[in-house]
């Protein structure tokens, strides 16, 4: 049967980097009724596996898993486990904060015109969540570009921040409001 299991780590601290695995095919020996619960799995709570050390684990062992699985499975035998994915890959996890501006040399401009006021940037900061591979990859200013073509009226938009996009990494903020006078 394909046996649900839940890694457990300190996700403050540390970040899979790989999916990790949600199941594991084991054969079980019981009696008719509990094998019929026990395959069915939206019954059964997942086998727990502590995983102390992410940095240091990079393979799931399968007669540990059937040690945790005699344990904590209870009503029948586990003879036999298979892993469908044994690979872990852990990074750890850091948070870091960048400083927003605006690329006032960027702005295209009707002819003529100047901007009249300070340039507002609402936040001024995003901070950034995840893998330190990723986020030490991002700059600690990131320049917001405005799209706008031969502005010449006030200007007060929401822009996107542009930074390298992953499902892993978190940012408190994907977008930024700017507006200035235009004269």
């Amino acid at each position: 049967v394909h046996y649900p299991i839940r890694l457990t780590y300190n996700d403050s601290l540390y970040v899979p980097i790989t999916p990790l695995p949600k199941s594991v095919t084991a054969t079980l020996t019981g009696s008719g009724w509990t094998l019929l619960r026990k395959s069915l799995s939206f019954t059964v709570s997942p086998v727990t596996y502590p995983v102390s050390n992410p940095l240091a684990t990079r393979t799931l062992s399968s007669s540990v898993v059937a040690s945790l699985m005699n344990e904590q499975v209870k009503d029948v035998r586990i003879s036999n486990v298979m892993l469908d994915i044994s690979n872990l890959d852990f990074e750890e996890r850091i948070i870091k904060t960048t400083v927003l501006k605006v690329d006032s040399l960027g702005l295209n401009l009707y002819p003529r015109f100047v901007v009249s006021s300070l340039i507002n940037l609402r936040p001024g900061t995003v901070t950034f969540d995840g893998p330190a591979s990723l986020v030490n990859d991002i700059n600690d200013t990131i320049l917001v570009r405005v799209p706008a073509k031969k502005i010449r009226g006030n200007y007060d938009e929401e822009l996107p921040i542009r930074y390298p996009q992953s499902p892993l990494l978190k940012a408190s903020t994907v977008q930024v409001f700017v507006s200035f006078e235009v004269a």
